[in-house]
């Protein structure tokens, strides 16, 4: 007899698809998609990033990302300069245009996620949190080869980046 239950990975991942579908139609407002935001916020927490560390950790060709990267310099939300260690590397900072838009993104983001979980009373939310931090902890620990690391492991120690409202 076949499964009655929908499985654990199929609701995480149909809940992060309505959640990531639910953030990019609300940034839209800002001109910016999900994998914008996103670099936005690694580049603010981790300056000197490359296109190339960058395309690593979203899976996609260093092509793709430069063609991101570049629309988002010319935006004028990025710069970058040739690193110290390797002329050929280009490292991103944010510029003040950037951080702003960031700012803006991030309010944005701790709206989507309210009205998400507003269901969910703050013991639970708190537990649950704590369950995916846990989860994540083993998966990277047992399945992830270093270079396909997942993006959320730019924060040193290993751990998820925290969102707007965790950092304060």
């Amino acid at each position: 007899m076949g499964r009655v239950r929908p499985s654990t990975i199929y609701l995480l991942h149909q809940t992060s698809q309505a959640l990531r579908s639910r953030l990019e139609h609300a940034l839209r407002s800002l001109g910016v998609t999900g994998i914008q935001y996103t670099i936005l916020a690694l580049v603010e927490r981790h300056a000197g990033l490359s296109s190339a560390d960058l395309s690593r950790r979203f899976f996609v060709t260093p092509q793709t990302m430069n063609q991101i990267v570049a629309g988002m310099t010319q935006r004028g939300l990025l710069t970058r300069a040739a690193s110290g260690a390797n002329k050929r590397i280009l490292e991103m900072t944010l510029t003040d245009e950037g951080r702003a838009l960031l700012a803006r993104c991030e309010e944005i983001a701790d709206s989507v996620e309210d009205e998400a979980l507003a269901l969910l009373p703050d013991d639970q939310l708190a537990a649950m949190r704590g369950h995916l931090r846990a989860l994540l902890r083993q998966l990277r620990v047992t399945t992830q080869p270093a270079a396909h690391a997942p993006v959320e492991e730019l924060r040193a120690g290993g751990g998820a980046i925290p969102s707007a409202k965790e950092k304060s």
